[in-house]
């Protein structure tokens, strides 16, 4: 009598070898896929940037033909703040007083409102731009705190008006700087985006 073969059943389940390597190769993927997005986001953002201090910039020759200059805060000591090397755009301080000072000038702000929906400008008072939510600080709004302007990194954005004792090169009179750190803090300037060198 013959005995018929048996035959051997294969696993059907992977082994942890082949389980190991497809984690890896997802890893990998992930690991590409963010780094490139994070790329297209800080370009994106940068970009964004630009436009808006393009806008801004517009903005602050139709508030200079209309009182003959850019803001000057009231604060004497302003100008000579040393924003360029001693203020951090993401932390309460010089960068983020001139952001909030011109929020006010150009909105017709007195009361600096901290929370929707954003005031509406002091009567006699000319709007010479309104802003949407996403691009003021702090967001979400912190009650008692003061709006400023703010870049698509989330930090305040800077703005020197005038001459002063730290003024930049050239400055005077008719002379102001806006720019967006681009999204650093350690104050690596040649990263910053401003409205004379973009």
């Amino acid at each position: 009598m013959r005995k018929t073969p048996r035959h051997r059943i294969r696993p059907t389940s992977f082994t942890l070898i082949e389980l190991l390597t497809v984690i890896a190769i997802i890893a990998i993927l992930v690991g590409l896929t963010l780094a490139a997005y994070s790329g297209v986001y800080k370009m994106a953002a940068r970009s964004r940037a630009r436009s808006e201090i393009s806008a801004l910039a517009g903005v602050l020759e139709n508030y200079k033909s209309d009182n003959g200059t850019y803001p000057i805060p009231p604060n004497p000591n302003f100008a000579s703040t040393n924003l360029y090397t001693s203020a951090e755009p993401n932390v309460a301080g010089p960068y983020q007083s001139s952001s909030e000072f011109l929020y006010q000038a150009l909105t017709g702000q007195t009361n600096y409102g901290d929370a929707p929906p954003l005031p509406t400008a002091t009567s006699g008072i000319k709007i010479y731009d309104t802003f949407t939510r996403s691009q003021l600080g702090p967001n979400p709004p912190v009650t008692g705190q003061p709006l400023y302007l703010m870049d698509p990194f989330g930090n305040s954005y800077g703005y020197f008006p005038g001459n002063g004792a730290n003024a930049p090169p050239n400055s005077g009179a008719g002379f102001y700087d806006l720019w967006s750190t681009g999204g650093d803090t350690a104050g690596i300037t040649n990263s910053w985006i401003n409205n004379w060198n973009n």
